[in-house]
């Protein structure tokens, strides 16, 4: 972990409402499914936000930054040449078993971000990778071309039906699903989702981690604000022991 004073590289709208931010971070390694504490330029957003890493290249970390609230608006507004404090790799990230044969990724919306560098990594270990995307409309589903040249088995689902398949992402997963051996899935997104893959991995006894999005005000396990409760009763840190768990762990009431 480190606290880095880092240089934007490249700011790039991919969206309505998102864009990729690339900053010069000076370091190289992280896990899949780690995350950055990104400090917000000027003095009137005091904490940092968090992003989950999508790949860091030459020194180059990005995130991708979805514009909901005042702190998102005014990283917006960054420019090429500006520095800003980056505090990481943080977290616990992705464990990919060599024994999992068909790595079965589910992302929803911008949870895409730290699931691309998951997906060259099972790619790496000669994994089949099955990759389910979903989204509202097919403005939100993001880092299309970075999927194609992966070579992934890309199955698509929007809720309007504008990309893919019409409906709820879940819903094409449970009715596929059956198709894979050996598999395990991997997952980020809405909170819903997550929900939603957990049961469906329950029920058919197929090993799921996912990817928690949880307030974070330090991203080191200090502040306790990111606590998740487990099915021993007890509270786990997102920040810290995650933010990504085994699924079967996570009280989802």
């Amino acid at each position: 972990m480190k606290d880095s004073l880092a240089t934007v590289e490249y700011k790039e709208f991919i969206g309505e409402r998102y864009f990729r931010l690339g900053l010069k971070v000076g370091w190289d390694s992280f896990a899949p499914g780690q995350f950055v504490m990104l400090e917000v330029p000027g003095h009137d957003i005091l904490l940092r936000r968090p992003f989950g890493i999508v790949k860091i290249q030459g020194g180059v970390l990005e995130v991708c930054v979805k514009v909901v609230g005042k702190g998102t608006a005014a990283l917006s507004k960054i420019e090429k040449g500006q520095q800003t404090s980056v505090l990481g790799p943080l977290g616990k990230g992705f464990e990919l078993s060599k024994d999992v044969k068909t790595a079965i990724l589910v992302a929803g919306g911008y949870g895409i971000a730290p699931l691309l560098s998951l997906a060259k990594s099972a790619a790496e270990n000669g994994a089949n990778i099955v990759f389910y995307y979903g989204a509202k409309k097919s403005a939100d589903l993001l880092y299309m071309d970075e999927l194609k040249s992966l070579g992934v088995d890309l199955r698509l689902a929007t809720e309007d039906g504008s990309a893919g398949e019409k409906g709820f992402l879940t819903q094409r997963l449970e009715r596929e699903i059956l198709e894979f051996n050996d598999a395990a899935i991997f997952c980020c997104g809405p909170r819903g989702l997550l929900n939603e893959t957990a049961k469906i991995a329950a029920k058919l006894n197929i090993q799921a981690q996912v990817s928690l999005e949880s307030y974070m005000a330090c991203g080191i396990g200090v502040c306790l604000g990111c606590a998740v409760k487990v099915k021993d009763g007890s509270y786990v840190r997102a920040c810290r022991e995650g933010p990504v768990f085994d699924a079967a762990n996570i009280i989802w009431e």
